[in-house]
């Protein structure tokens, strides 16, 4: 049985200009990662993918603590472009409800990421999505443009909602991959009343009942262990 992640690191990372994938050296993953993404959280282009960008983001899952934690001291070992960044944010994260399919751990057979931890610790949520298509003739491009650009819709409502303290899309550099969100809430009260109350997050998840907008879905909600960095020009958690 494959294994599933009990840990994640989830990273902003702020340039000075647009970066493109040649610009970065990509080629390194944290150790004991059992998946590292990384991608750009610009506009939608042509293909349906994410062009280049200021803002990249990344997650790696980890089965173990130490990884993990490994993972956040030495940052600069296989993200040595952090040095060029403008600002940066960085967490350890632990996962304490999950449900849906992704293929972050396995391309050929979507299924669960985590394994939740019990109890819950409580805490600011974290909350990590993702979602992906099948691959084939069948799949059309338009459909990946039309979910992606009502995903920066959900996001600019998202990051206005009362409580969000971040938000932002990505997807991964490497084609074939799930897209994320991440986001960031000031508490899970804030991050139920802006996920189910009426709204443009609402209006979108009921136009997916009735016509499927993606193929695959998962949510996350993790609590922060570790934090440490800036956003925006600040520490959200603490402003």
């Amino acid at each position: 049985m494959l294994e599933k992640a009990r840990f994640a690191t989830a990273h902003w990372l702020r340039f000075p200009e647009v970066t493109t994938p040649d610009q970065l050296e990509l080629s390194g993953k944290p150790r004991g990662a059992l998946s590292w993404k990384i991608g750009p959280s610009g506009p939608v282009g042509p293909d349906g993918y994410r062009l280049p960008a200021t803002i990249w983001c990344a997650v790696g899952l980890f089965r173990e603590r130490g990884a993990a934690d490994a993972a956040l001291d030495e940052l600069h070992a296989f993200m040595p472009f952090v040095a060029s960044t403008v600002e940066s944010w960085h967490h350890l994260l632990l996962p304490v409800r999950h449900h849906g399919e992704c293929n972050h751990l396995e391309r050929d057979c979507p299924g669960a990421l985590f394994e939740v931890a019990t109890p819950d610790p409580g805490g600011a949520p974290f909350v990590l999505t993702t979602a992906g298509f099948r691959p084939g003739p069948e799949l059309k491009v338009q459909r990946l443009i039309d979910f992606r650009h009502n995903v920066d819709l959900v996001n600019d409502w998202m990051a206005q909602s009362e409580g969000c303290l971040a938000s932002r899309p990505f997807t991964p550099h490497t084609a074939g991959d799930d897209g994320f969100t991440f986001s960031v809430w000031r508490d899970d009260a804030a991050m139920l009343a802006a996920s189910y109350r009426a709204g443009t997050h609402r209006t979108h998840i009921d136009l997916h009942k009735e016509n499927a907008a993606f193929d695959r879905s998962s949510f996350t909600r993790l609590r922060m262990l570790r934090s440490f960095g800036q956003w925006n020009g600040q520490e959200p958690l603490q402003a």
